[in-house]
C-alpha cells in the first residue's frame, strides 16, 4: 500500500487526536488570556474581536473557530472566574482549619493571583453594560449570591468559635468581599501592587471580636 504524500512529496503525518485536543485547549486558553487583557485595557463595551485576535497573535477567523461572538467569549470568562472562586470556597470550607485560616487562604488566592483583579473588573463591567443579555446577567448574579453564601458559612464558623466579630454574617462576608475586590483593583487603577501582609493585618483588625 502506497504511503500518502503531500504535493511536495513529504509523507502526511497521521492525525493524533490527543495532540489535536491539547492544541485546541492551548489555543482556547490563549484566546481567553488575550481577551482578559484586552477587556481590562479597552473595556468590555469598546473591545472588539479584532483587538483580542491581534493581542493573541491570531486571525479573526481563528478566534471565531472557538467563540461565535464577543458576547460568548465574555460570558465564558465571567463564568470561569466565578466558578473558580466558588470551587475555592468549597475546597476551603472542607478543610479542617480555623475560620481565619480559611479566610487567609481565600485572601492569598484573590490577592496573589495576577488575573483575579482583572477577572473581577470584567465581571463588574459585564453586569453594568448592555453587552450581555438580561438572562446571562441573572445567571451572573445568581452565581454571585451562591458564592456569597459559601463565604458567609466561613464567617459563621468563626463566630461560633469566637474568632470573628458578632453581627450579621452575610454583611460581614460582603465587607470581606469588598475588601478583596477593592484591593484586587489597585494595579488596574494605577496604585501598584498591594502589600499582601499589611492588607491581611488590616482585614484581621476588622474581623476579630
Amino acid at each position: 500500500m502506497r504511503e500518502k504524500t503531500q504535493s511536495g512529496g513529504h509523507p502526511i503525518m497521521p492525525r493524533n487526536p490527543e495532540r489535536d485536543r491539547l492544541q485546541r485547549e492551548e489555543r482556547r486558553h490563549q484566546i481567553i488570556s488575550a481577551a482578559l487583557q484586552m477587556f481590562t485595557q479597552r473595556g468590555v463595551a469598546a473591545c472588539k474581536i479584532s483587538d483580542i485576535a491581534s493581542h493573541a497573535g491570531l486571525s479573526h477567523g481563528h478566534v471565531y473557530n472557538f467563540f461565535a461572538s464577543k458576547e460568548e467569549l465574555l460570558e465564558t470568562i465571567v463564568q470561569q472566574s466565578q466558578e473558580a472562586y466558588g470551587n475555592l470556597l468549597i475546597e476551603t470550607i472542607a478543610m479542617p482549619i480555623s475560620a481565619l485560616d480559611k479566610i487567609k487562604r481565600i485572601s492569598d488566592f484573590l490577592l496573589l493571583l495576577t488575573d483575579s483583579g482583572k477577572a473581577y473588573w470584567i465581571v463588574l463591567q459585564a453586569q453594568a453594560t448592555n453587552v450581555l443579555s438580561d438572562a446571562v446577567k441573572s445567571q451572573i448574579l445568581e452565581r454571585m449570591f451562591v458564592n456569597l453564601t459559601l463565604l458567609t458559612e466561613i464567617i459563621e464558623q468563626g463566630q461560633r468559635d469566637k474568632t470573628i466579630m458578632e453581627g450579621d454574617s452575610t454583611q460581614i462576608a460582603m465587607y470581606c468581599l469588598s475588601f478583596f475586590s477593592g484591593i484586587g483593583l489597585w494595579d488596574i487603577r494605577g496604585f501598584g501592587a498591594p502589600d499582601i501582609d499589611s492588607a491581611w493585618n488590616y482585614l484581621l483588625k476588622m474581623l476579630r471580636p
